[in-house]
């Protein structure tokens, strides 16, 4: 049985991809995480701007989708976020 084995021979096609998943999925994640986490810190911490701390820090964002070519979905996404955080921040902006 154990004498079948062969190294190198195995398809590890699938193994591929998982790996290639998990990596591409930990980057959008981990630039995510530190994209909200630098808004928030210019908003609250450092007392800038809402408006001008948003669209820097989208602005990083497409610097970052450039550097780790992440492709259209990225900038989609990322323009998605940047509306739905305009539209929450007008709404902050109403009742404040």
């Amino acid at each position: 049985m154990a004498g079948d084995y062969v190294p190198g021979e195995m398809n590890i096609d699938d193994q591929q991809a998982t790996y290639t998943g998990f990596i591409a999925a930990s980057v959008w994640g981990g630039t995510l995480v530190v994209l909200t986490v630098l808004l928030l810190t210019l908003v609250f911490a450092a007392g800038q701007p809402f408006m001008g701390s948003l669209f820097g820090v989208a602005f990083l964002g497409i610097v970052a989708g450039m550097m780790f070519r992440m492709g259209a979905a990225w900038y989609v996404t990322l323009g998605i976020l940047t509306v739905i955080s305009l539209i929450a921040g007008g709404i902050a902006a109403l009742f404040s």
